[in-house]
């Protein structure tokens, strides 16, 4: 997994890659491994977003994953095989409660209990571009699972 990267003045976040790892083998039984290779032209991607706020903390967690990735992470979290019509229409919501547990424990590992956080409802949409680079102030981090690329970005304040 690539390193976190903090330009910001604040102490560094525990590592993003394993936190996105973690949370992959305890929801859904995958396994992240090293980046991905570039991905193929044409491949289908789905980003999503949420939104945290708590004390003086606040931000949005962003990842960006094939098609293919969201079908097998909602086969996982249905117990349904890959191909399965249930499966293609569980997708993105599949997506979205993968955000909601990544933002969840994103919050409480980064900045403890203390504080109260909200988070928004995840939002999922088909990307028709690739994932842009990632901006120099997030963390950010690149996994692939089973070969299909994730990408994840968490930008603090502002």
């Amino acid at each position: 997994m690539t390193a976190v990267t903090n330009n910001l003045n604040r102490p560094p976040a525990p590592d993003l890659g394993r936190l996105l790892s973690d949370v992959l083998g305890d929801l859904a039984f995958m396994i992240a491994d090293d980046p991905p290779p570039a991905p193929s032209p044409g491949t289908l991607w789905l980003h999503g977003a949420i939104r945290f706020d708590g004390g003086a903390h606040h931000g949005t967690a962003r990842v960006w994953c094939s098609r293919v990735f969201a079908q097998r992470l909602a086969a996982n979290l249905l117990g349904l095989e890959p191909g399965e019509g249930t499966v293609q229409v569980g997708a993105e919501d599949a997506l979205r409660e993968f955000l909601n547990v990544l933002c969840g424990q994103l919050v409480t590992t980064w900045y403890g209990t203390q504080d109260v956080f909200n988070l928004s409802i995840p939002e999922v949409t088909e990307a028709l571009d690739p994932p842009p680079p990632p901006d120099p102030t997030a963390v950010h981090c690149r996994v692939q699972v089973d070969g299909e690329p994730v990408i994840c970005t968490v930008t603090r304040g502002g």
